[in-house]
């Protein structure tokens, strides 16, 4: 039936029914209420869809609990997403506007790093419930609700405040709870102090506010490991409670990544890969912890970042060894390899090249063929001969000269401590302009806590190598100036075509 045979009354009931049918959709799903109450600027992509899932199972939990269903407990989420990704528009702007439609009866409690920015969060969901709540819930402000930052609903208990994190909520209650970047500026997040302060309010404040069955939900942008969510997660500051800690880094790096993406796809089209390796270069520091979720330490553990001498031309290197770090689980599996090339000259080792990849058995032998072949003059290729080390040292001596087995003596850091005073003392230098190599400062950084330290066995490896194993290698003289008695010898070579002097006296 074509809409133009219909007249106007009918096009009217078309649009209600409609209509009706939609709002039934919003009233219970989280997703279509988020899209629905931005009218057309809000456009959902696959992690804001997932977003949306985590506050939906969370109120779905909530009422399974009210009837019964489930022990009444509080559930505790954190989410850290990459900047401007849409996490505060589609959690903290949106869901308790949401949540109040499905109970109206609940307190929520907003809290972000000062009460402006708070505020911000409270009248966002204050113009929903005015424009939408009675269509939707059937519900509407308290009459004389005309702060932004505490506002109620008419003929009910519930209602929102806005807090900044130090501004405290004495005498408040919360069955929501939102907490929505903390801290402002890197500045802040480095600051002990400010760390120390939201700790504080945290334990004595918002924590005690929490009703039986509260949800509460962080969202931050990792500044550092040392933040309100590194806390909460550390047994060092009392038994962690039941988190639900879910990250999404901008660049996947976990094959098992819950959007399904694969290794190295952007959280977002809107921030592609071009853009990924930009930020990379920049700072890796900043990259790693804003857009991966990744923060580390400013002064790092064992090796500190500002202890590596950049090059950005190589001296003449006497002698090249390749380090290969290969932890694959089996030969049907990908996990990340190092291999690395480096170089001595004088009392100074360096990062010639590298490789660091998700790699199976096959392509991990293909790779240090590859690197052989782009490096020639390379000397020895030192591989740990245990698990499958074993297996490529097995497959490759047949196959390349100089495959050296490395059986390693005490534990990772052990090794890292036998060449952190020469990393110390500006004996050891990586590549200036290559795009890794911020990223190989950041994992040495984080180590012995960091995710992945492939590249810090690979290099210990070569420099364990390089500075005990290997004398001082003196830096060739450039140009090579001959002696004459090497003058005289290379002319009777070209002479005598390499004869002897008696074979030359024969001739005569």
């Amino acid at each position: 039936m074509s809409l133009n045979n219909l007249t106007e009354k009918e096009k009217r009931e078309l649009i209600f029914l409609l209509e009706k049918k939609q709002l039934g959709l919003v009233k219970d799903d989280y997703t279509e209420y988020v899209e629905y109450v931005h009218e057309g600027l809000y456009q959902h992509a696959k992690h804001t869809r997932y977003l949306c899932n985590i506050v939906q199972e969370a109120i779905d939990n909530k009422k399974r609990m009210l009837s019964g269903e489930m022990p009444l407990r509080n559930q505790y989420i954190a989410l850290s997403i990459p900047p401007r990704h849409g996490k505060s528009m589609t959690i903290t702007e949106t869901a308790p506007s949401f949540y109040l439609g499905q109970f109206p009866n609940d307190r929520v409690i907003l809290a972000g790093y000062n009460t402006d920015f708070a505020t911000k969060f409270g009248k966002k969901n204050k113009e929903k419930v005015e424009r939408f709540g009675r269509k939707i819930f059937g519900n509407e402000l308290k009459k004389g609700s005309s702060s932004a930052t505490d506002w109620d609903i008419e003929g009910h208990r519930g209602g929102v405040i806005s807090r900044g994190i130090l501004s405290g909520v004495t005498g408040e209650g919360a069955d929501l709870m939102i907490i929505d970047d903390p801290v402002k500026t890197r500045e802040e997040a480095d600051s002990q102090v400010t760390r120390d302060k939201i700790w504080g309010e945290w334990i004595d404040s918002f924590s005690t506010r929490l009703h039986p069955g509260a949800i509460v939900i962080i969202i931050m942008t990792r500044w550092h490991e040392n933040d309100l969510v590194g806390r909460l997660l550390d047994p060092e500051y009392g038994e962690p409670l039941p988190w639900k800690v879910i990250n999404l880094p901008m660049e996947c790096e976990d094959e098992n990544d819950p959007l399904g993406r694969k290794i190295g796809d952007p959280l977002w089209d809107r921030f592609d890969k071009e853009y990924i390796a930009t930020r990379k270069k920049m700072s890796a520091s900043s990259f790693h912890a804003l857009y991966q979720g990744r923060p580390t330490s400013q002064e790092g553990n064992l090796v500190k970042r500002e202890w590596w001498k950049k090059y950005i031309e190589l001296p003449r290197i006497p002698r090249k060894i390749m380090s290969v770090d290969a932890t694959f689980k089996d030969a049907d599996t990908s996990d990340f390899v190092s291999i690395q090339v480096w170089g001595k000259s004088g009392v100074n080792a360096y990062l010639i090249d590298r490789k660091k990849a998700r790699m199976d058995f096959p392509t991990t032998l293909k790779s240090i063929k590859e690197m052989k072949a782009k490096h020639p003059d390379i000397s020895g290729i030192f591989i740990e001969d245990k698990a499958n080390g074993s297996a490529i040292i097995s497959m490759l001596r047949s196959k390349m000269p100089g495959i050296i087995p490395v059986n390693p003596k005490g534990g990772k850091i052990s090794r890292v401590n036998a060449v952190s005073d020469y990393i110390q003392a500006g004996n050891v230098w990586l590549p200036k302009d290559e795009p890794w190599t911020e990223e190989f400062i950041e994992e040495w950084a984080a180590f012995p806590k960091g995710k992945n330290d492939d590249d810090v066995d690979s290099a210990s490896q070569a420099l364990n190598k390089l500075f005990y194993y290997y004398a001082e290698i003196p830096e060739p003289s450039d140009p090579f100036v001959p002696t004459p008695e090497e003058k005289h010898s290379s002319m009777l070579k070209k002479i005598t075509g390499g004869a002897p002097p008696s074979q030359m006296m024969k001739w005569g």
